[in-house]
């Protein structure tokens, strides 16, 4: 089992957190704060929406995950936004390769990284639960290695995969502008033909990097 420790990433936080004290003419800030929020047309910087999360795993495995996410609440229960996000993958002695010169298994690392954009909307219900989807775009290159009579060779393949993630989730406040989030989404482009290949025994595999899972997700996230 693979131990993931989550910490929150605050970046931008100390900015994020002044730019949404906004108080009214009276000076009172909490509800009668909401209240001349809630008048304001055009632009209002009390709803914007600041997170995300990091993801760190160290051992025989090694994986990293940054995914900030920044938006905005057009109405007290939809906002929409834009995320990016940073994968980095690295398992020990994974690969077998077979080498012709000592009529054996060599086993290598197996590395890869994915660069990602995405667009996302989420609509709030019963107070803290909400729908979310997001269209995601991934950038990924991961290592691969073949062999002949002569040697071991390394090789490096990219690939470019849409997702469309689909799910929900739950929002604990707990503060006056924080919360946190935990959803779960689900890839449903994942067996598209576009993205999918076979490999040498002609079983077909996925791209996607949410491929035949559940996608879960801890965050923080101010505005929300």
């Amino acid at each position: 089992m693979k131990r993931f420790l989550w910490i929150t990433l605050l970046s931008l936080t100390c900015y994020s957190m002044h730019a949404q004290e906004v108080y009214n003419s009276s000076g009172r800030g909490g509800e009668a704060r909401y209240k001349a929020n809630q008048t304001k047309k055009g632009f209002d910087p009390n709803r914007l929406i600041f997170g995300g999360g990091l993801g760190l795993s160290f051992g025989n495995t090694t994986a990293v995950s940054v995914a900030p996410i920044f938006g905005y609440r057009i109405t007290d229960n939809f906002a929409a936004g834009v995320s990016l996000g940073y994968q980095y993958f690295r398992v020990k002695n994974y690969i077998p390769v077979y080498n012709y010169q000592t009529s054996g298994y060599d086993y290598y690392d197996y590395k890869s990284s994915v660069f990602s954009t995405g667009l996302w909307a989420r609509y709030v219900f019963l107070q803290n639960f909400f729908v979310h989807a997001e269209f995601e775009y991934n950038f990924m290159s991961f290592n691969d290695y073949y062999s002949d009579y002569n040697g071991v060779y390394s090789t490096k393949t990219k690939y470019n995969v849409p997702c469309l993630l689909l799910g929900g989730g739950y929002r604990q406040p707990v503060g006056e502008h924080l919360s946190f989030v935990i959803m779960a989404l689900y890839d449903v482009l994942q067996d598209i033909p576009g993205n999918t290949r076979r490999d040498q025994q002609g079983n077909r595999y996925s791209l996607s990097p949410y491929a035949d899972r559940i996608d879960f997700r801890i965050g923080v996230n101010i505005g929300f």
